[in-house]
């Protein structure tokens, strides 16, 4: 018989599912809408615009929600931390994805949920079953085989994608040493203040005039990624890191449509294969890990 005790578990386990699942649907509109501009704007400028208006957009909120003390962060080692790990993360994928493909930068991002899992593995001493290392491998041959790369000239975006991945693992590690009295939106704000700091130190060697449709775009980029970043907070609060690992490989099926709909980028039968492999993989683990 279920006791409510596991009853409880596993709606905390669904929960997280969903959560981070939201989050890298999101995720991908604030990728597509950064690859956008950087056709038109410096790099450095796109990654500004994107921290701070992401610490805007959520440090009004906190101020009237919470009261100004709110917008006064506790500094410390773990928040500083983790704010530059999301800051170097998305600036390393913003530099990747303006020389190639969105999915393909994506593609190399998702050497993260090994990163994570390893992350979690040595430093929380969580449990990592035979069935989740398997369907972490199945998800990530699910995205090689979506992007079917072939031999080309090395190209140093390869080498930003991976990093970027490495980044955001770490960046997720370090969630999970949020307080959990800390509402999410506070803790998102804190997180884009630290990049919107980093960043306006830097703008001003590449800045230049912006057009009203680049200042609406990179609101929209701050706003959604803002946005995404409470649904990630809240499924870490939910669920284990190696529940919600193989979950983020579903990013690449809305980067795919995205990459369709607005860069041309055709879907065929190669990648409608690999994004099955994707989604199936991430529920296998998912029904494994709540049915304990």
């Amino acid at each position: 018989m279920v006791s409510e005790v596991d009853k409880s578990r596993k709606q905390d386990h669904l929960a997280g599912i969903v959560s981070i699942v939201v989050a890298v649907q999101i995720i991908s509109f604030s990728d597509a809408a950064a690859k956008y501009l950087s056709m038109t704007l410096p790099l450095l400028v796109v990654l500004w615009g994107r921290f701070f208006f992401h610490a805007l957009f959520t440090g009004v909120y906190v101020g009237f929600r919470y009261g100004p003390r709110a917008l006064n962060p506790a500094v410390s080692g773990i928040l500083l931390a983790r704010g530059a790990a999301l800051f170097l993360a998305v600036g390393l994928l913003y530099a990747t994805i303006q020389r190639i493909p969105l999915t393909t930068g994506l593609t190399l991002w998702f050497i993260e949920p090994f990163v994570l899992t390893l992350l979690c593995y040595f430093f929380l001493k969580e449990k990592i079953s035979t069935v989740q290392w398997a369907a972490i491998a199945v998800g990530f041959a699910g995205v090689v085989i979506a992007i079917k790369p072939v031999a080309a000239p090395f190209d140093a975006a390869y080498i930003t994608g991976l990093g970027s991945g490495v980044f955001y693992a770490v960046f997720l590690f370090l969630t999970r040493y949020i307080e959990g009295e800390t509402p999410p939106i506070v803790s998102v704000f804190h997180t884009g203040l630290v990049g919107a700091a980093a960043a306006s130190v830097v703008v001003f060697f590449s800045w230049q005039a912006l057009a009203v449709w680049e200042w609406g775009l990179l609101m929209f980029a701050g706003g959604v990624a803002a946005i995404a970043h409470i649904f990630i907070i809240k499924s870490f609060e939910k669920t284990e890191a190696s529940v919600i690992a193989p979950y983020t490989y579903s990013e690449i099926v809305m980067a795919a449509i995205l990459g369709y709909l607005v860069f041309g980028d055709r879907p065929d039968i190669w990648l409608v294969i690999g994004c099955g492999l994707i989604v199936v993989s991430g529920i296998i683990v998912g029904r494994y890990k709540v049915s304990k």
